[in-house]
């Protein structure tokens, strides 16, 4: 089981894992930022980058770092349609987002005329290792579903509960996350959480373990969850998956993470025909290797 971004990339450079480096599309890298981690990444073997973009404004970007662009193939372009059209037809493993606000990257490759969401359902994952917790944090959707209804909601656990097995995490744990751990015909979100937490304890959805509402305090700690009279939660304190209520409660929660605490992160679209890197453009060096990373692995 994969605990860290550490250990991710070793697992992804230990021997026989991998023959060459993946072919990997790079969307609009224009800021340093995103050149300094794809030359990591390439430095490594990890990946084998086209940079797709304005040549001009990616050409800039490496004039702010000690990379050569001459090392990269660069793939110049004049439009965010004309961008995402030669990423996928250079036939790449994974796909990476550079300078573009995520929630415009996931909705531009939701439009059915790139089919690149498949049949499934493709959803936003961050990804946090955060200090003092001993598992990665799954926290979903903050960029595609700004609404979702039960059923949807269901899909999105099942979907990072995919990418939880990809990362070796057997049964993973599902929280469905709410202001409170009470149920409260008040307060709607745990009413449907407290359904969709029953049929998971009756066996309907498969390959997840589910509980909800939970507090996020309830959802990391064990010991607060028995202090609020959660002690026969079989998923508090040992939670994976971080199920949000609302697209900007996931958002915002995995910016104040990462921005505010000092964690790791990576964020991934996951569900579609290729593995998409999709770090968000507040996300620093660190966190946009993480994703490059996490898209290689799952490529």
């Amino acid at each position: 089981m994969i605990k860290s971004f550490a250990a991710l990339e070793e697992a992804l450079l230990a021997k026989g894992r991998r023959p060459k480096a993946i072919k990997t599309a790079v969307l609009n890298p224009t800021e340093p930022k995103y050149i300094e981690a794809i030359r990591k990444a390439a430095e490594k073997r990890i990946i084998e980058p086209v940079l797709i973009g304005s040549k001009e404004a990616i050409n800039k970007a490496f004039a702010e770092t000690s990379s050569e662009p001459s090392k990269f193939e660069i793939i110049n372009t004049d439009s965010p349609e004309q961008t995402l059209r030669a990423a996928l037809n250079c036939k790449p493993g994974c796909i990476v987002k550079g300078n573009i606000p995520a929630r415009k990257f996931a909705l531009t490759l939701l439009d059915p005329v790139y089919k690149f969401s498949g049949n499934g359902i493709m959803t936003h994952i961050g990804v946090v290792k955060a200090k003092g917790y001993k598992r990665l944090m799954l926290i979903t959707d903050g960029a595609v579903h700004a609404v979702a209804d039960a059923s949807k909601r269901i899909q999105i656990i099942q979907n990072a509960a995919d990418l939880a097995g990809r990362l070796g995490i057997e049964n993973p744990k599902a929280a469905m996350l709410a202001a409170v751990e009470a149920i409260y015909p008040a307060v709607p979100v745990t009413m449907e959480e407290a359904a969709i937490a029953k049929m998971s304890d009756r066996g309907q959805i498969k390959g997840v373990e589910i509980d909800g509402p939970l507090s996020f305090d309830c959802a990391i700690s064990r010991k607060v969850a028995k202090a609020k009279g959660l002690a026969n939660s079989k998923v508090a304190g040992q939670v994976d998956i971080f199920a949000m209520p609302s697209m900007e409660t996931a958002n915002g929660t995995y910016k104040a993470m990462v921005m505010y605490t000092g964690a790791e992160g990576a964020g991934i679209l996951h569900g579609g025909i290729l593995p998409a890197a999709c770090p968000y453009t507040s996300d620093s060096e660190t966190n946009i290797y993480n994703s490059i990373l996490l898209a290689a692995f799952l490529g």
